[in-house]
């Protein structure tokens, strides 16, 4: 039986990835997705798809378009003979031109902020009538969730877009030809943004992780009793990158305990508890812990918790890592996760790992009795939040992974070698210092991948199995 142990770290694991530019998706990338997707509406037999958007549910959009709804709603039909529409509101009309490809623009002021001109407006109704819809027309409705039977009576009747887009299809189309087509997009394992397909995908998603990564180190490196919340945030030399969590710092228990709070004025006290956490469109890293020199420096509450709490966490996220590869089956993940971490005194209540893009949590095959066998090119984040109240305690370890086969492998190889040689370096660092067996599958996406300290303020020293 492997034991876990403290050892030194290697010094490539405090090493900032430099970032001079992340992959740029250009017309050739977005309609090739658009490819894939009237592929699944012919499949279905749907004649349009009616995509929404807004500035907080902006991926789905995103993802066949480059275009994100900033500051209103929008939507995106694409149709089986692969006509384009975008409608957007007043200040969305100039963005829309960051769409590669030629694409019909329409301006619906509706969607535009309140008080702003709406002397251009029209029915919506009639919108969708140019765009082709019509009462023979089969239209599918993507917006950010599908439902499930026990969710909703009539699952595929049920959906999360607002009642006036939805009460303009009704107007041009019978409601039993209109369902809901967003299991496509994000279902799991099936939908089409639950996989990366490409070199270039994957070099996307490897810088964004380094750069979380980078600023998550920052903050380890400039981590100090009393140093306030605000004050560490302002070490991290951000850039102007689109974030899609709000960014975490929290000192205590009593904002440890709040989990998605941002920094405040807050200052660290030597052995408490603490937690950070970036993430930009294609990452997330996060690390809580306690902010200690050495074992000593555990306040009196958490003393025993290294052994008992903390260790236990860091083993199931290694046997996460260790357990995930192209074809496993993700309830055997699941279970081998919770057999260590499972019990009460963890207080994990959400799935261990999930897919991940430009909307942090898009899904997760990662649940008790799951038969999804995890496919080749999956873009995923080892996320599992052990957290208890009395007293709080909590442990989180997230960082971004693609899980790709040979021949996925083989593209990134010969179209983006620096990224692969960062990645085997990685993978061969993850074996032998940390002692985690990981597949030739498993493509770590940062230096951190797994890193966890047991003493914040000590980042010469780092958990693995001896």
């Amino acid at each position: 039986m492997r034991r876990i142990g403290i050892v030194d770290t290697h010094p490539d694991f405090l090493e900032e990835v430099p970032i001079n530019s992340i992959p740029e998706f250009d017309a050739n990338d977005y309609l090739q997705r658009v490819n894939l997707f009237i592929e699944r509406l012919k499949e279905n037999n749907i004649t349009h798809a009616v995509i929404y958007g807004d500035r907080e549910h902006f991926s789905n959009i995103e993802y066949f378009s480059g275009y994100d709804p900033r500051f209103e709603e929008a939507l995106l039909i694409i149709d089986a003979e692969g006509n384009k529409t975008i409608i957007i509101g007043n200040e969305g009309w100039s963005y829309s031109y960051k769409i590669p490809y030629e694409i019909n623009r329409v301006l619906y002021q509706n969607f535009s902020l309140q008080g702003q001109p709406r002397e251009s407006l029209r029915p919506l109704s009639e919108i969708f009538a140019n765009a082709g819809i019509t009462s023979h027309s089969r239209v599918g409705i993507v917006g950010y969730k599908y439902f499930e039977a026990g969710h909703s009576n009539n699952p595929d009747y049920t959906f999360d877009i607002p009642a006036y887009i939805l009460d303009s299809i009704y107007a041009l189309v019978q409601k039993e030809n209109v369902i809901n087509i967003t299991r496509e997009l994000t279902g799991s394992p099936k939908g089409i943004r639950m996989v990366l397909r490409t070199a270039k995908e994957i070099a996307w998603a490897e810088n964004a992780a380094n750069k979380c990564a980078n600023i998550i180190l920052r903050l380890m490196k400039n981590l100090k009793p009393n140093i306030a919340e605000i004050e560490l945030s302002a070490t991290c030399q951000l850039d102007f990158c689109p974030t899609n969590v709000h960014p975490m710092l929290n000192f205590g228990p009593e904002h440890v305990f709040l989990g998605i709070r941002s920094p405040g004025y807050r200052r660290l006290n030597l052995g408490e508890v603490c937690g950070m956490c970036y993430s930009i469109r294609g990452a997330l890293t996060s690390r809580v812990g306690v902010a200690a020199y050495d074992y000593s420096s555990y306040n009196e509450e958490l003393k025993g918790s290294l052994e008992n709490f903390y260790m236990p966490y860091w083993e199931a996220v290694a046997t996460w890592y260790e357990s995930v590869g192209v074809g496993a089956v993700a309830g055997e993940v699941y279970n081998k996760v919770m057999d260590i971490i499972g019990g009460p005194e963890f207080g994990v209540k959400l799935n261990p790992g999930h897919n991940t893009g430009t909307d942090e949590w898009t899904n997760s095959p990662f649940y008790k009795g799951s038969e999804i066998k995890i496919p080749d090119g999956s873009h995923f984040q080892c996320d599992m939040i052990a957290s208890s109240s009395n007293p709080v305690k909590s442990a989180i370890c997230e960082d971004s992974v693609v899980i790709a086969g040979k021949e996925l492998r083989g593209k990134v190889i010969s179209e983006y070698p620096d990224v692969w040689a960062r990645i085997e370096k990685r993978q061969k660092l993850m074996r032998e210092k940390l002692g985690i067996s990981i597949s030739d599958d498993v493509l770590p996406l940062s230096n951190i991948n797994a890193v966890y300290w047991p003493f914040m303020l000590d980042t010469g020293k780092i958990l693995a199995f001896r």
